[in-house]
């Protein structure tokens, strides 16, 4: 564990296409959640980057897709893998712009657009669950 006062800031990314929801299933070497389906991207804010920046750098290096962000709409806390390095996040809601889903093999190996009712049916670990229940109700409050 990382000395008080050391951590991480990640960012995930639930992405919107005709109401649907893009839900990615990690690499089975991943050292954090392999083989695990998650809501969109995750990933770590760089030094010197702002969140949003890493949101959208994500978004392209692990998909090879651009999108555009919506807004915030919940933060989260975990400690992740074996070293149970302590991790501050943001979730954006962002909507696909442009570009071919070309996966990461090395992040992701599958991938899906479902509604977001749909994704519960997928992902089993809780943050990811607490993320994708969050959105849904989230959206319902917010009009665009």
């Amino acid at each position: 564990m990382n000395k008080p006062g050391i951590f991480n800031v990640a960012v995930a990314v639930i992405i919107e296409k005709d109401s649907q929801i893009l839900i990615t299933k990690r690499s089975p070497t991943r050292d954090h959640a392999p083989n695990e389906w998650e809501a969109g991207i995750t990933g770590r804010v760089n030094q010197g980057e702002t969140c949003e920046e890493a949101a959208l750098r994500e978004a392209k290096e692990e998909l090879g897709i651009d999108v555009a962000l919506i807004t915030a709409f919940r933060t989260f806390h975990f400690y992740r893998g074996k070293e149970q390095v302590e991790h501050q996040g943001i979730n954006f809601w962002a909507r696909y712009q442009s570009g071919d889903i070309v996966l990461d093999t090395s992040e992701q190996v599958e991938y899906k657009w479902v509604t977001p009712e749909e994704a519960l049916s997928y992902v089993t670990d809780k943050s990811v669950i607490e993320e994708v229940k969050t959105f849904i109700e989230f959206k319902k409050h917010y009009s665009l």
